[in-house]
């Protein structure tokens, strides 16, 4: 209605002029209506009136209610084109931290002249291919995303000798499940980040399971070396945002710290139908 006060006005000067019309409709002289023909025509007048209040208001509400719920569907797109445009800000986030600390494996491993270099370099390339393919995509399948943490965690195994044990379990009852990409990368690479060293015994499990519609992802690590500062980490930050806009309400992500073990842990479990 705004700047349409002319076109509203014209209208309703229209519609008011044709029931005024209407209300000097010729009645006929006799009728078995034992009324007075002036009351009659003043009765009639007031019915005229009426349904054109009745009719008008009738018209007013659904113009209304059609009108607030087209503001509610370009409400909840405007919600929509905002939550997509933060979940590819938290994406981009996440994969210059992702390659920073790939880069640094690969660097470790040609400054020692490692024989499994090339094989190093190839798995880098097959997880790039990966990211590229993958930077626009909402959901991907469960398989897809499985493989891709296999290949990242046996290009950090390269870089590791046999203090370090890593354990890499995967269950799925559906194959056919999609989640979002990257979503998990985050949580494998700070338990190795943190729970690595060349001259202490320590572990790494990291388990994956999808049954039921329902996906359980757990990992442990022994902590080896601290966070700097007591802010938790951005990457991890970054992933539960995309959690809560990807699944509201259908989440829980826990992280803690045993001090007593010496152990961080992670659960992530997601509804995901």
């Amino acid at each position: 209605m705004r700047k349409k006060y002319g076109y509203i006005i014209l209208v309703l000067a229209v519609l008011m002029l044709v029931t005024e019309l209407m209300t000097h409709f010729p009645l006929p002289e006799k009728s078995n209506i034992k009324l007075p023909l002036e009351f009659r025509r003043h009765l009639h007048s007031q019915t005229v009136w009426f349904f054109f209040l009745i009719i008008s208001g009738f018209g007013l509400a659904i113009e209304v209610t059609f009108e607030l719920f087209r503001q509610m569907l370009a409400r909840q797109e405007m919600e929509a084109e905002k939550n997509r445009a933060e979940l590819a800000m938290y994406k981009a986030q996440i994969n210059p931290h992702f390659l920073f600390n790939t880069l640094n494996t690969l660097y470790g491993l040609v400054i020692t002249k490692s024989d499994q270099t090339e094989s190093a370099f190839v798995k880098f390339s097959n997880i790039l291919r990966y990211m590229y393919h993958n930077a626009s995509v909402e959901k991907i399948d469960i398989e897809s995303e499985m493989e891709y943490i296999r290949q990242y965690v046996e290009l950090q195994q390269l870089r590791l000798n046999h203090h370090t044990k890593v354990i890499f379990e995967s269950r799925m009852e559906q194959e056919s499940v999609k989640i979002p990409p990257m979503i998990l990368i985050t949580f494998v690479e700070n338990a190795f980040k943190y729970g690595t060293s060349s001259s202490e015994d320590c572990t790494i499990l990291i388990r994956i399971i999808v049954e039921d519609g329902t996906l359980l992802f757990r990992t442990r690590n022994s902590i080896m070396r601290e966070k700097e500062g007591d802010s938790l980490s951005i990457g991890i930050e970054n992933c539960r945002k995309r959690l809560r806009l990807l699944y509201p309400e259908r989440f829980t992500l826990i992280t803690e710290k045993d001090e007593k073990k010496r152990e961080f842990r992670t659960r992530l479990t997601i509804q995901l139908s």
